[in-house]
């Protein structure tokens, strides 16, 4: 979104943050670590996991940020849809196929694309 600067030191220190508190083992973002009426979330936000990989993508961790993407890809079903929250135990929760979730995949893409020089090809 352009409100940090992306080689700077606060967009790097703001994924740090992130990472301490919502990544999870298998490597995808939760959207929040607290007890909510349905306990402890054991599921990812897709959106914020491919936002987090975009954002990798931002501050020049290429790697992490293809890495991130491919785990989150695994979470679509076997026809590349993607539900609203996923994780490899509990399969696909939530609202499906979700627009966010697709969104944010679409924007990862792009984003790691062009920080490969990779051609984008728009129709």
């Amino acid at each position: 979104m352009r409100y940090l600067e992306p080689t700077g030191n606060p967009a790097r220190a703001h994924l740090a943050a992130l990472e301490k508190e919502l990544l999870m083992p298998n490597g995808l973002l939760l959207r929040y670590a607290h007890r909510d009426d349905l306990g402890l979330p054991k599921v990812c936000f897709l959106a914020c996991s491919f936002w987090y990989a975009e954002a990798l993508a931002c501050v020049g961790r290429i790697d992490d940020a293809c890495k991130t993407l491919e785990q989150a890809m695994q979470c679509s079903n076997h026809l590349g849809l993607f539900s609203e929250d996923a994780d490899f135990s509990y399969g696909q929760w939530g609202n499906f196929p979700q627009t966010y979730s697709h969104v944010g995949f679409m924007n990862a893409v792009y984003r790691i694309a062009n920080k490969r020089e990779l051609p984008i090809f728009l129709e």
